[in-house]
């Protein structure tokens, strides 16, 4: 509490890079990987990788049999590189893509921060926020009272013990390595296109 006083605008610390990858080709995926590193820098696999079973949405243009993992980079980002990155990971699904124009590989970035993950998205709704460059966020999980909250429009995929509990600890590392402050920053990415 600040007694009334004014506000005093405040520079957001530096999130962690998380990036969701869905597929079903472990080869497409391993390529995404290798592209996005050079926009951002190393990545490394959170977790195990999933059956992604809990909807059909992608199952016309990507086929059955999808599994979702979960990327971490290695450097932190400024918050204010999620346009940017989102269309980065665009262009990367698109590189990737099969002749017929489907997806091989879904890219979706967000940043993990101490307080909350934000994932980006190309899609208007009532709960998220305009950034620019045709970029929206969304508040997927707030972390409060020791754990990470979901509202009603968290995806199913999040829900889930196993990402969770993968993120519960990236969160962990995340607060070690603000309090040591000893981090390569990303400042900025990269047009992904040759």
């Amino acid at each position: 509490d600040n007694n009334g006083a004014m506000g005093l605008p405040m520079e957001a610390k530096p999130a962690a890079l998380v990036v969701a990858a869905l597929y079903r080709d472990p080869e497409a995926l391993s390529q995404a990987e290798r592209r996005l590193e050079t926009l951002v820098g190393p990545l490394e696999r959170l977790g195990d990788e999933f059956a992604f079973d809990c909807t059909d949405y992608y199952r016309a243009e990507m086929g059955p049999n999808l599994h979702k993992r979960l990327l971490l980079g290695r450097r932190l980002v400024e918050r204010q590189l999620l346009p940017a990155i989102k269309l980065a990971t665009n262009d990367i699904e698109r590189q990737l893509a099969a002749e017929s124009g489907r997806r091989r590989v879904n890219l979706d970035p967000g940043l993990l921060s101490p307080e909350n993950l934000v994932l980006a998205s190309t899609k208007p709704r009532g709960h998220r926020v305009y950034l620019g460059r045709g970029i929206w966020a969304e508040v997927t999980m707030a972390f409060q009272h020791g754990r990470f909250e979901m509202f009603a429009w968290t995806y199913p995929d999040y829900r889930s013990a196993e990402l969770v509990n993968s993120l519960q600890r990236a969160r962990g590392r995340l607060l070690q390595t603000l309090r040591r402050g000893d981090y390569r920053l990303l400042r900025e990415v990269p047009c992904s296109r040759a």
